[in-house]
């Protein structure tokens, strides 16, 4: 799913929030000698990054980077970063504040009898308009599902009743047995992002903007999944 990929946090001395995050899509834009435009999505899905300003401000924390740092091999190894502006399934009221969710939150699909897995999922929606995110980091003990708006495990359920389990990473919802065909799955789950450190040099610029001005900024880039 994802190479080099360690499931260890920054240290909690490390502060979350603030945080910029910025995600983008890589675009190619031809222009005709007219001024007309010819444009070319190149990704589906776009990669973020996210910079935490002034997030070393000490000693601890500056130990505390650099042991991430060291174990993650620079920029080799990506792991689990919060986003503060969007990390569950329901839009959030407040930055870094965990929203209430709930089994009924996203749209999975729709049970055949024989499909066991289901992706977890995220659909944005603007006007009508929709862009739907997979979902590969979903938070231990987080999520929760429903088959046809009841739990998976209700004995009413057609073909029921069934367990499922989640993988991290992968974010796939695997059930046993498969759910009968026409039971909507739905759930709702909090969820990470993978990211690395953004370069090679990133810890020479740490140690330089601690060391002269007594704070740093940290650098994040998302990693995509292979």
């Amino acid at each position: 799913m994802f190479e080099e990929f360690l499931d260890i946090y920054l240290d909690d001395l490390i502060a979350g929030f603030p945080c910029y995050s910025s995600p983008r899509f890589s675009t190619s834009i031809a222009a005709s000698f007219s001024g007309a435009e010819s444009r070319n999505r190149n990704w589906m899905h776009p990669l973020r990054t996210f910079k935490l300003p002034e997030a070393v401000r000490e000693h601890a924390q500056y130990e505390a980077i650099q042991d991430h740092w060291l174990v993650m091999g620079g920029p080799e190894r990506s792991f689990p970063f919060t986003d503060p502006l969007d990390f569950a399934s329901v839009a959030l009221q407040l930055p870094n504040v965990v929203p209430d969710i709930s089994a009924l939150d996203q749209d999975l699909g729709v049970g055949d009898g024989v499909e066991r897995d289901f992706q977890l999922q995220k659909t944005y929606e603007r006007a009508g308009e929709t862009y739907t995110r997979p979902i590969y980091l979903p938070q231990d003990g987080e999520v929760l599902v429903a088959l046809n708006g009841l739990p998976p495990d209700d004995g009413t359920l057609t073909g029921g009743p069934y367990t499922w389990e989640v993988s991290r990473p992968g974010g796939v919802i695997t059930f046993t047995p498969a759910p009968a065909a026409g039971l909507e799955v739905t759930a709702g789950f909090l969820f990470d992002v993978a990211v690395r450190f953004e370069a090679d040099d990133s810890f020479d610029g740490i140690v330089q903007s601690y060391q002269v001005s007594g704070f740093s900024d940290l650098s994040f880039v998302e990693v995509r999944p292979c």
